[in-house]
């Protein structure tokens, strides 16, 4: 049987909401088709698995053959091929037996599983209603407020617009099945952001206009805005201008789309899709469908006003006043404040509130609390800009005990009545003078001060370049720039690290410090932290996940670079246990080996080796690692570097080798001549050795080098293909690069929050903090990831982009023994790790049919019909040497970046289990691609679970035969006992 497709199946489209937006428009006969097709999860946008695979017997010409991860087990098996041939990667098939009468040219592809259904139904909703809403969302926020700029829909959030839609549809002839299939789940806007209203700022007091519901009790919030921007849970409700606070009860669906009045106290209803989302209304604002024959009969079908969910799920719950950790109560008789929509009980939230004029000075017995948390026990002071001076702060020590001595005394100092100028506080700061800066900060004494005369160095410079923490302390509480720089670039944290002060550095860090500033000539903390050997404020600095641990200076020279000159053995090792680059070159052309060797410590040169530093290579004068030992004369080296085969015979550019460089009858030179000896003693052996034929056949391309190296026979490094590091075109793809149809995050943070709308898109995010894939990310049925794109808010450095940042993991193409070219790894890879994007020349289905050499070929889609393909024979990278593993090491996961349209995902390979330095890659081409191809060859990879080797076709075909020749044996034997009584 051959798999073929139906006519009606469609090809996974990119934003399908428009042109089935379309179709639904221009016929209204075939409204209650369309209807179905659009609530429903069908295969003309993402089919299933199941579906896609049916086989069918047809007097049609053939399908393609498709490969597909995991294929169905009880398909016949091809007959054995006679001999087999090398893998595709490094020969061509051999000419096809078939017979010249075959209709269509069968293609092999490479394919993967389908998403989830559950993502598949939530993408398809996205879609259709943002075609709707795209054309009537501007004209809906022009009745309320004058605006001037255009938001992004959210993917939950709907507006009337859409029963307006369903409703013209009903009128235009549709019967009462096709209405209620017409009908548009509901969906809240609680997430969408409306522009600026200018009638906001003239607001008395600009206060909250949000409104609780308690009970059945209405309170008002007077809490002061700080966004002009309006915000509503849906078109019902009128636009508001909320706190923050309720804003952020309102992104997190706490405000009922019905009547618009929050739901943070009381009872209400809470429709939990998922895990992180609790959706709450009212139960008399629950949306019934079906409304023509459903409300008046109570026959209707319930579903959540924020999410479409079945309604007749949700949980009542109530939540009691204290549970509301975000606002307090207040219910003072005295109080003149007019409510924001009406009177009665009012909210305040004290983060909000302005700062009192009656404490900008003198010492109180209980301050309040500090910014994270600190413990306010013991003597306390409150500076003038209302932050508070707590010892408690600080760690115990000299520095707290200080700190709490100038508190103590400092009232009977102010008596003295005493007058500052901003330029005393540098001295003061520099000598250590708690008492007399905490006696500045108190009479308003600018901290942010930078004077000429001190190279604009500030109070907090030279704070920090004295490692004195309770100064700094002060300082930063009184509110002096944490960034700062002096003439040469300098700031304060990079002076606390110089100096070699973890305290300071831990907290100036703590504090929000940039760890990633660069001075003038390029260095950072990190740089000058291993150029020191400080292991802890290494460490710290790794521990923030912000720093480039391969950052290069002015000179080129990385981290790892100034600990390998420095002889910093932990430090080295830190920073290969967090993945520094030992292949990165300074101006010079210097690797960290090169260094390791000058400076004679042996130890440090086996770790950098070990890590896949070369041995072999050159600076700009030609020396290797062993030219500079033998002359600096360190036999330990040396003799490592022997071992490891250098060369002792090649030439540097002034023409000396490293005997000559070695001073006569050293040890040094001692050792290289018996080294000498010994290798020309073996040299007519017929030894086969690993020769590096590429040192990057990324040509630099990729951020990291790709060698290519061949220990099995004399052939070259692969030239019949031209590398690109992304996917190219040769004819018009009419992909959809619209950057205003991106759905897009607004996250201010590292997007690890579940607001995040890109997670939102890919369930979760399925990214951790070191950029690995969760251990709970389906690698049966991979979900589609959308990770963040140029429309977000969010950081480069957010930890939602892993696939665009390229390849980070140390790969080698080298040459195998049965299967031709292949791709093994240079280093220990953890599971969930990026490894590399299947990359090369997008073309349609029909172009993929008329290609001579399909052995390249991966379908975007696991399904019969109009679909694309990725072709990797002519141009491509590093993924398309991967070989097939039976048992794979690698998965293949659709990834959305630059664009959004899902005819053309991105092909990501990610690790599926931990794979160890010198292991092979490979992923399952899938049992529709061994179809077409076991006629030409059989599978290589020696797994104990092959399924395409000769001896499981063999037995496949023992086993066929067995059941041709005796039907009745396959029988059950249960029928079988059941005839013979």
């Amino acid at each position: 049987a051959t798999a073929v497709v139906t006519k009606d199946t469609e090809p996974m489209g990119g934003m399908l909401s428009q042109s089935l937006f379309q179709e639904i428009q221009g016929d209204g006969s075939k409204n209650g088709e369309e209807s179905e097709r659009l609530s429903t999860t069908s295969s003309s946008t993402l089919p299933s698995t199941s579906s896609s695979l049916s086989s069918t017997t047809t007097s049609s010409p053939p399908g393609r053959a498709k490969m597909s991860v995991f294929g169905p087990g009880s398909k016949a098996l091809p007959p054995h091929p006679s001999s087999s041939s090398p893998h595709p990667s490094s020969s061509s098939p051999h000419p096809s037996s078939s017979s010249p009468q075959t209709a269509k040219i069968h293609r092999a592809r490479k394919t993967m599983n389908r998403p989830p259904p559950t993502q598949v139904s939530l993408l398809r909703r996205w879609l259709v209603v943002a075609a709707r809403r795209r054309d009537s969302w501007l004209e809906d926020l022009e009745e309320d407020a004058d605006e001037d700029e255009f938001l992004l829909y959210n993917p939950y959030a709907r507006d009337d617009t859409d029963a307006a839609y369903s409703d013209s549809k009903v009128r235009e002839g549709s019967d009462g099945g096709e209405t209620e299939r017409l009908e548009e789940l509901p969906l809240c806007s609680c997430r969408m952001e409306a522009p600026r209203v200018d009638g906001t700022s003239r607001r008395p007091n600009r206060l909250c206009m949000a409104t609780e519901s308690v009970n059945g009790e209405l309170v008002g919030c007077t809490n002061i805005i700080l966004k002009g921007e309006t915000m509503r849970p849906s078109s019902r409700v009128s636009l508001m201008v909320l706190c923050e606070s309720h804003r952020s009860h309102m992104v997190k669906h706490h405000c009922c789309p019905g009547c618009g009045y929050f739901c943070i106290t009381g009872t209400f209803l809470e429709c939990c899709p998922d895990q992180r989302i609790a959706h709450r209304f009212h139960r008399g604002c629950v949306t019934v469908l079906g409304a023509g024959r459903g409300r008046g009969m109570g026959t209707g079908m319930l579903f959540c006003p924020h999410c479409g969910e079945d309604a007749s799920e949700a949980q009542e719950v109530t939540i009691p006043p204290s549970a509301s950790a975000v606002t307090v109560v207040t219910t003072s008789a005295s109080s003149t404040t007019t409510p924001a929509r009406m009177r009665g009980v009012v909210k305040k939230d004290p983060e909000q509130q302005p700062p009192q004029a009656a404490v900008a000075a003198g010492p109180v017995n209980a301050a309040p609390p500090g910014e994270g948390g600190v413990d306010s026990v013991g003597p306390s002071l409150c500076l003038p800009n209302g932050k508070p001076i707590c010892p408690s702060a600080l760690p115990p020590g000299p520095s707290r005990a200080a700190l709490q001595k100038a508190i103590l005394t400092q009232d009977t100092e102010r008596r003295k009545k005493l007058r500052f100028h901003p330029r005393q506080l540098y001295p003061a700061a520099k000598q250590g003078e708690v008492q007399r800066v905490l006696l500045m900060l108190m009479e308003g004494i600018d901290p942010a001060y930078q004077a000429e005369s001190q190279n604009r160095r500030c109070a907090l410079h030279v704070a920090a370049q004295r490692g004195l923490l309770e100064v700094c302390y002060m300082l930063v509480q009184a509110g002096a720039k944490l960034d700062v720089q002096d003439k040469s670039m300098r700031t304060p944290l990079l002076e606390a690290i110089v100096n070699n002060h973890v305290e300071v550095t831990r907290y100036l860090v703590q504090s929000g410090a940039c760890v990633y500033h660069t001075e003038e000539d390029g260095y950072t903390g990190l740089h000058h932290a291993a150029k020191l050997g400080s292991l802890d404020i290494v460490t710290l600095l790794l521990e923030t996940g912000q720093v480039d641990i391969n950052a290069q200076d002015s000179g080129g020279w990385t981290s790892i670079i100034w600990a390998a000159e420095h002889k910093h053995i932990n430090v080295i090792r830190a920073l290969l246990n967090r993945g520094a680059d030992v292949t990165l070159k300074d101006k010079e052309m210097n690797v960290c080996l090169h260094w390791a060797s000058f400076a004679g410590c042996v130890e440090i040169a086996e770790m950098v080796l070990n890590a896949g530093c070369q041995l072999s290579s050159v600076n700009m004068h030609g020396d290797t690692p062993l030219h500079i030992a033998s002359r600096e004369g360190f036999l330990e080296c040396v003799t490592l570097f022997l071992s490891r085969g250098a060369d002792i015979d090649i030439m540097n550019r002034e023409g000396d080798t490293p005997l000559s460089l070695a001073r006569s009858d050293s040890p040094v030179w001692v050792s290289l001549q018996i080294n000498r000896k010994l290798r020309r003693g073996i040299a007519n052996r017929m030894l086969r050795t690993e020769k590096i034929i590429s040192s990057d056949v990324a040509q630099g391309y990729e951020n990291v080098p790709i060698p290519c190296v061949n220990a099995v026979d004399d052939e070259g490094c692969p030239s019949d293909y031209k590398y690109v590091s992304e996917n190219c075109e040769t004819s018009a793809m009419n992909i959809d690069r619209n950057i205003t149809h991106l759905q897009h995050c607004s996250c201010t943070d590292d997007c690890s929050s579940s607001n995040c709308l890109c997670g939102q898109l890919s369930i979760r995010c399925w990214y951790d903090k070191d950029h690995r894939l969760l251990q709970e990310f389906n690698k049966i049925e991979p979900p589609l990831i959308f990770e963040c794109n140029l429309a977000c808010s969010c950081y480069r450095t957010c930890k939602n982009r892993v696939v665009q940042a390229g390849i980070k993991v140390r790969l080698q193409l080298y040459r195998t023994e049965k299967m031709g070219w292949g791709v093994r790894a240079l280093q220990d890879i953890p599971q969930g790790s990026f490894i590399c994007e299947y990359v090369g020349e997008l073309i349609s289905d029909a172009e993929a049919d008329v290609r001579e050499d399909d052995s390249y070929l991966f379908d975007l889609d696991n399904k019969d019909g109009e679909v694309y393909c990725i072709d990797a024979r002519y141009y491509g990278n590093i993924s398309r040497f991967i070989n097939h593993l039976c048992d794979p090491n690698i998965i293949p996961v659709r990834v959305f970046m630059l664009h959004q349209d899902l005819r053309f995902p991105r092909i990501a390979f990610f690790s599926s289990r931990d794979i160890l330095t010198g292991q092979e890659l490979g992923f399952d081409y899938g049992d529709r691609f061994w179809d077409i191809k076991s006629k030409y060859f059989t599978c290589q990879c020696g797994s104990e679970k092959c399924k395409h080797s000769a001896e499981a076709i063999a037995l496949e075909q023992n086993r066929l035969a067995r059941l041709e020749a005796c039907p009745e044996s396959e029988t059950d034997p249960g029928l079988a006992m059941l005839g013979n009584s």
